[in-house]
């Protein structure tokens, strides 16, 4: 170390000359948004006027290079009190928000400022130096950066940063961070080397700079502040203590207990940060243990397979369970054939012995004189058979006969009924006047609904116009228009520029009578007439529009109220002028209020609308349609009433297709009946004569029978034998049925017990095996354990009803167990990058995944620190 004016210097120092390059502001006092202020480097000169700002950038200058207690320039704080930087002086708050004044209300002090008012904002400062001495301009940057929240009272409520860099470094790198608070990995991610306290952040300054010899740069920097302070000086004494005597002990005591706070502060920060370390990391030793478990199920489940794979684990397990049932099932199968062989034999003998029986009795009884039963016995079944026949065909008859409206009692009513039948049937006209009613019907509703349609559109289309011209005309000065490329303003209806005054709505009528077709003239100016001729020649229109070229801009008239055009409104447009004075020449008719009076004028018009000119005159054309007017609103509302009346017709239309369908429909139904009777015969349909013959029948049985009353016990006891007889032999072909669906089961089961054998004999040449945790496994994922009882066929059906959607199974917990695994694996990733995010460590950044070890190692090691 050398001994220089300045304290000791390192002997082997380069004598590095750093000057100041430029100085940046982001949301500092009234310097809103981003600033740079570049020095000359030469010499640099603050000036101008009183505030202009110089002061803020010298505190902006102490705010970076002198710790939080060296008070702000003298200008800023010149007629205030209080602790440096503490509520009553400027602080680092009040410049981050840029605070303009403040004023007392009855709620308090109001602070009103350029920025962070009710939001978060934040605020920057940083110096880049040059070392001018050296041939590579060596470019060093100091930065401070404060997030402020909204709700910041004091300092230590914001988010303080302290870095620096090798190089330049520009302010509005910072945004990106500011946007999450400044947190050390946002600042760190900009390039920045950021410290934890003033002192790591000021040393490291006054060591690149050359500030203070042998660490001394804090006094340096103190002494510079008091330079700075711009406190005015005035008496020697305080001259002295300022600025030559030596600062007491009990000064250098003082900083010694600040260092040993900031040294426990240190501390205090370090155990802060290891335990919100800990809860960070807790969750991935759960995370740790489930990724285990899922991935533990991947592996059984690749291992077990699939069941349709006649190779894998899953199907020798499912072979080797079903092979077990199998062969209870066929132990079952065959008991219940033998049962069933021997139920089969016991009643083919019952039934062998009554048939036995029955031929005997029946032999007796012919004997015994019974063929003459037996023979009124087989005509009496026969009667009747025909007796339900014809009665199921009377049934018939009596249906059709409702839609005839016809009775039959007799053959000679149902002989009359068939002629009636065939001589409709060969009619050719006997539907021709019903289907011609029919087409009428059906017509007349169409047009009605055809009207009352087109009354819909009219009155929707009339509603949104401010005039009572008809739709066509409206079609066809489209067309014209388009073709001479006008607009439809510039080609209006006379009816549309006129009004019957309200005083005089009586006379509506009597005006569009009187002003016929010229109340649909277009009018258009004559100057555009020619070209307007030219456009239109070849444009084709339904209706015929007359129009007539006019003078434009003609000055309004005065028309006398006792004439046509006086009781008339007219819109103010280019034409008007002109129209006026048309209706005065052509139109100018007196408006009288009798006939007698017409004589009296040269044209005269009545209410009625009878008109006179001389001695010509017209009258009637009552009911014409309105055309006059500026605004729909009457025409909407005759279409109401035109839209109600037409409704009413479409609805009475209908009703009159609905009645001309059902009487189309009754005269299919008349004539479909009679095709069915008309094929009929009287003996077909005659209930009354077969119902005589089977009671003369019923008669001659039971004289017979009360004749030989042996005969009749013979004949109860046959009858019972057969009833017997049938009943033995249903059973006995149940049985049989049972005893070969057995038999086709036992078979069945049999196969299916050979190919399970052969299947597990071939996995066993093969070396195949199941372990027993995939055999634990797959007997908690499907029913039938080996403790169940009851049928075995019952059991091995539940079985197969488990296994059936067993791949879908195997599917689904693959699939949960993959979801798991990635969920997990994922919130692995997310602690382990939030961890990152707040304590950086390059070792561990480049795979989060592989570093789980290293992470759980690092939790280990804090919990053991405790």
């Amino acid at each position: 170390m050398l001994d220089t004016l300045f304290g000791l210097i390192p002997s082997g120092t380069r004598g590095q000359q750093w000057l100041a390059g430029d100085l940046q502001l982001v949301n500092w006092g009234g310097y809103d948004g981003a600033h740079r202020v570049r020095f000359s480097p030469s010499a640099t000169l603050l000036c101008g006027g009183s505030g202009s700002g110089k002061s803020t950038l010298m505190d902006a200058y102490i705010a970076l290079m002198m710790p939080h207690t060296t008070p702000f320039n003298g200008a800023s704080n010149g007629a205030v009190t209080g602790r440096a930087r503490g509520e009553d002086q400027r602080n680092i708050l009040s410049y981050g928000r840029g605070k303009i004044d403040e004023t007392r209300t009855e709620h308090g002090t109001r602070v009103r400022v350029l920025r962070g008012d009710g939001t978060d904002t934040w605020t920057a400062v940083a110096m880049t130096w040059v070392d001018a001495s050296g041939p590579m301009k060596k470019r060093f940057t100091a930065v401070r950066a404060w997030y402020i929240p909204a709700t910041a009272r004091v300092l230590d409520d914001a988010v303080k940063v302290r870095g620096v860099i090798e190089g330049d470094f520009d302010l509005t790198d910072l945004e990106d961070a500011a946007s999450r608070r400044l947190s050390d990995a946002a600042v760190r991610a900009t390039g920045l080397e950021t410290m934890a306290t003033d002192r790591e952040f000021l040393a490291r300054i006054h060591a690149v700079l050359g500030i203070g010899a042998a660490g001394a740069g804090t006094k340096a920097m103190n002494l510079l502040a008091r330079i700075q302070a711009g406190q005015q000086i005035t008496t020697v004494d305080e001259l002295y203590k300022r600025m030559v005597l030596e600062e007491p002990d009990t000064f250098a005591t003082a900083d010694a207990v600040v260092e040993h706070f900031d040294e426990l502060e240190g501390t205090r920060l370090r155990m802060v940060t290891a335990q919100r370390q800990v809860r960070a990391l807790t969750p991935l030793r759960e995370a740790r243990t489930r990724i285990g478990d899922a991935a533990e199920r991947l592996r059984l489940i690749k291992e077990i397979g699939q069941f349709r794979d006649d190779s894998s684990p899953a199907a020798m397990w499912r072979t080797s369970r079903r092979l077990d049932l199998l062969r209870a099932a066929e132990e079952e199968l065959r008991s219940q054939a033998v049962d069933a062989e021997s139920l089969v034999a016991t009643h083919t003998a019952a039934a062998e012995a009554a048939e036995a029986e029955r031929d005997s009795l029946i032999q007796v009884l012919r004997n015994s004189g019974g063929d003459r039963l037996e023979t009124a016995e087989r005509e009496l079944g026969a009667a009747r058979r025909r007796c339900e026949q014809i009665t199921r065909t009377r049934e018939k008859v009596e249906e059709d006969l409702i839609p005839l409206g016809a009775v039959v009692t007799d053959e000679e009513a149902f002989t009359a009924l068939v002629a009636q039948g065939k001589s409709a049937l060969a009619d050719p006209e006997v539907k021709a006047g019903v289907r011609e009613s029919y087409a009428e019907a059906r017509t007349a509703a169409s047009v009605a609904r055809d009207r009352w349609n087109e009354l819909e559109s009219e009155k929707k289309a009339t509603a949104e116009r401010t005039d009572n011209i008809p739709g066509e005309l409206h079609a066809a000065r489209a067309a014209l228009a388009e073709a001479a490329g006008l607009s439809v303003d510039e080609l209006p209806f006379v009816g549309e520029l006129v009004e019957v005054r309200t005083e005089f709505e009586p006379w509506r009528e009597a005006f569009n009578l009187a002003l016929g077709g010229f109340a649909t003239t277009l009018l258009i100016d004559e100057t555009a007439l020619p070209q307007f001729r030219a456009a239109i020649n070849q444009v084709r229109t339904r209706i015929r529009v007359p129009f007539e070229g006019v003078q434009t801009g003609q000055a309004r008239i005065t028309c006398d109220p006792r004439q046509l055009p006086g009781r008339l409104d007219y819109r103010d447009t280019p034409f008007t002028g002109w129209l006026q004075d048309r209706l005065d020449q052509r139109f100018g008719f007196v408006c009288v209020d009798s006939a007698e009076e017409l004589r009296a004028h040269r044209s005269a018009l009545t209410v009625s609308g009878q008109m006179s000119q001389g001695a010509r005159g017209a009258h009637g054309g009552h009911g014409r349609r309105n055309v006059l007017g500026f605004s729909s609103h009457r025409r909407v509302d005759e279409l109401a009433g035109e839209i109600a009346a037409a409704k009413a017709e479409v609805e009475a239309a209908s009703s009159e297709v609905s009645a001309a369908e059902a009487e189309l429909d009754a005269v299919d139904v008349r004539l479909a009946a009679y095709r069915r009777i008309v094929d009929l015969t009287w003996e077909e349909i005659d209930v009354a004569t077969v119902t005589d013959e089977v009671t003369r029948w019923e008669e001659a049985v039971e004289g017979i029978s009360e004749g030989s009353p042996e005969i009749a016990a013979m004949q109860n006891q046959i009858a019972g034998l057969k009833v017997k007889i049938q009943g033995l032999q249903e059973k006995t072909g149940r049985a049989k049925g049972e005893h070969q669906h057995l038999m086709e089961r036992w078979d069945a089961v049999a196969e299916e017990i050979d190919e399970a054998e052969v299947a597990l004999d071939e996995a066993a040449e093969a070396g195949r095996e199941l372990t027993g945790e995939q055999d634990a496994w797959l007997r908690s994922r499907f029913t039938v354990t080996d403790g169940e009882t009851g049928d075995p066929a019952a059991r091995l059906a539940r079985l197969d009803a488990s296994l059936e959607s067993a791949s879908r199974v195997l599917e689904e917990d693959r699939a949960s167990a993959q979801t798991t695994l990635a969920d997990q694996r994922a919130a692995v990733r997310r602690t382990m990058e939030s961890f990152l995010d707040a304590w950086p460590n390059p070792n561990l950044r480049a795979d989060p995944d592989a570093s789980l070890k290293d992470f759980e190692r690092i939790l280990d090691d804090l919990e053991t620190s405790g």
